[in-house]
């Protein structure tokens, strides 16, 4: 365990710069302090295979071409939304999935005259699905001939738009076009995919080697760490049923029901053997994005059960994988359950303690809290075991009590140190977090700053410039103009009045008129189109979930 924790992404990092000969000893402290940035990127990246990671590594060498696809992506998106977007949700959830399978849409629509061949080529779906996505086919036919048009227009410009490059750069593009959440990824850190592909151009058989070594490690380190979550859950009952409950609540509130996904599962038994169930594996596809009414990048349709990562067998729940991003993000965005869920908190916080310099999901997720409340909530407060369920709880209620005042006084917000200051007896243990943090946010701006002397060049001695000499200007000599009278016409005069002096133009006007002009232009993002209203589910009550058979 010590061996993978000791070997953090942002020293694998450091040693990639650091042995590149053709970086200064500046630019390598200046690169490490970008790769620190970007460690979570990076390790989501190296735990690839072989194949997808040489992929990646070739499409570095062309950060344009990833540009040029994501603008072409919110194009082709906006399009296929404006195709689906007045039929119910659950017949475009049909054509997503339609969409999903390679050369699906297409054969369907080929087939159309053929009611067998279409039930043939359904086949690929899961059973449960077939009836309604049979039932769509023959009343949207002209809607899947479009989305088919849609298909072959922006395949055939995604070929055109790679034809001028290598061969190997295409092979590449087209592998990474069947992982859309890669693409995404390589566009969102541009920083990092510029770097790494400058590396990698230069020195490409020593770079494939460092991130084979760093996919080893990587992988071993999340295993264990998945291992050491499902023990910690699994031997604690309380903690157990909490996560439980929690999960009930994210469920309702994101509007997952038990009995819509009875049977979404992610592995299938067969001849007393576990498979991935293949209606997992395909993406939604690149050019048009996952369905806009998911709560966050999901290009996968993973089943309900996932964002929580407990599954449902006949003898109880299991632990299958650590709770995503997302619901971790909920569940540390609402202050009550600190109150209600103390255990779980506490195992939440522990483990982040133990797995501080991992980029997973549960670390990532108390991170950005802790960040968050960085002032009123200090590493002491965190690092105390005996003492970590009192002061979750503390906590709680204190940031609970702070948004009802708020609630209360719309227009005079008050802030953690301003609600602090007029509760402090009331919450003791938040006061004396608070003082702590002061010293240690101090201490963590001066380590901050002896890090950027690494890179950055020091203040040179200020010596004091010559004091000019007062003058005194004799202000110019102004010459009046002469009048001169128009000359006398029995005409009228039609001459437009001179125009009034144009005040002189403001530092930032000219920039607010290139930001107006952006903000006109500035093209739509994906995703973002608002759910039409929701017909009414049924959801699980909360502390029961329905056991599977």
């Amino acid at each position: 365990m010590k061996t993978t924790r000791s070997f953090f992404l942002f020293i694998a990092l450091w040693a990639v710069f650091s042995t590149t000969v053709s970086f200064a000893q500046q630019d390598i402290a200046l690169l490490r302090d970008l790769a620190a940035e970007n460690k979570k990127s990076v390790e989501a990246l190296v735990l690839y295979p072989t194949e997808t990671r040489l992929a990646i590594l070739e499409a570095t060498k062309h950060p344009e071409i990833l540009i040029k696809m994501q603008d072409m992506r919110e194009k082709t998106s906006a399009a296929f939304q404006t195709l689906t977007e007045d039929f119910p949700r659950k017949t475009q959830e049909i054509f997503y999935d339609l969409n999903r399978y390679p050369g699906l849409l297409e054969s369907l629509v080929s087939q159309q005259k053929s009611p067998s061949a279409i039930q043939k080529s359904l086949e690929v779906l899961p059973e449960q699905k077939r009836d309604a996505a049979l039932g769509v086919v023959n009343r949207q036919m002209p809607t899947l001939e479009k989305i088919s048009d849609l298909n072959n227009t922006t395949n055939g410009a995604f070929e055109r738009l790679i034809s001028g490059y290598p061969a190997p750069a295409q092979g590449a593009l087209r592998h990474l076009l069947g992982m859309p959440e890669v693409v995404d990824l390589l566009n969102e850190d541009l920083r990092l995919t510029v770097l790494v592909g400058e590396i990698y151009r230069d020195n490409p058989a020593w770079v494939i080697q460092k991130t084979d070594s760093l996919h080893l490690a990587v992988a071993r380190s999340n295993a264990e760490e998945l291992e050491s979550w499902k023990t910690a859950i699994e031997n604690d009952p309380d903690a157990k049923a909490e996560l439980q409950s929690a999960a009930n609540d994210y469920a309702a509130e994101n509007g997952y029901t038990t009995e819509d996904n009875e049977d979404d599962d992610l592995y299938v038994r067969q001849n007393d053997l576990m498979y991935y169930n293949n209606d997992y594996f395909y993406p939604y596809p690149y050019w048009y994005g996952y369905p806009w009414w998911e709560p966050y990048p999901r290009w996968h349709p993973y089943p309900w059960w996932w964002d929580w990562g407990t599954q449902y067998y006949p003898y109880g729940v299991v632990v299958v994988y650590l709770p995503s991003y997302h619901f971790m993000h909920w569940y540390f965005d609402h202050p009550s359950h600190h109150e209600h869920y103390n255990h779980l908190s506490t195992h939440f916080v522990k483990h982040y303690n133990g797995h501080r310099h991992s980029g997973t999901t549960i670390s990532e997720g108390v991170r950005e809290w802790h960040d968050r409340n960085r002032t009123v909530i200090s590493d002491e407060f965190l690092a105390d075991n005996n003492r970590l369920p009192e002061r979750l709880e503390a906590y709680g209620r204190f940031e609970q009590g702070r948004q009802d005042y708020n609630a209360k006084n719309p227009k005079k917000p008050a802030s953690q140190a301003d609600y602090l200051e007029k509760n402090a007896k009331k919450y003791p243990e938040i006061k004396q977090s608070r003082d702590v943090s002061k010293s240690e946010i101090q201490r963590e701006n001066e380590q901050n700053i002896q890090k950027r002397s690494d890179w950055a060049p020091q203040k040179a001695p200020v010596k004091p410039e010559p004091t000019p000499a007062p003058t005194t200007e004799r202000p110019p000599r102004v010459i009046p103009t002469p009048k001169q009278n128009p000359p006398k016409t029995d005409k009228p005069d039609y001459r437009a009045p001179t125009p009034a002096p144009r005040p002189q133009t403001q530092p930032d006007e000219a920039k607010d008129y290139h930001r107006q002009k952006w903000e006109q232009t500035k093209p739509s993002q994906p995703n973002q189109k608002p759910a039409p209203t929701p017909r009414p589910q049924k959801v699980a009550p909360k502390n029961q979930v329905k056991p599977r058979n």
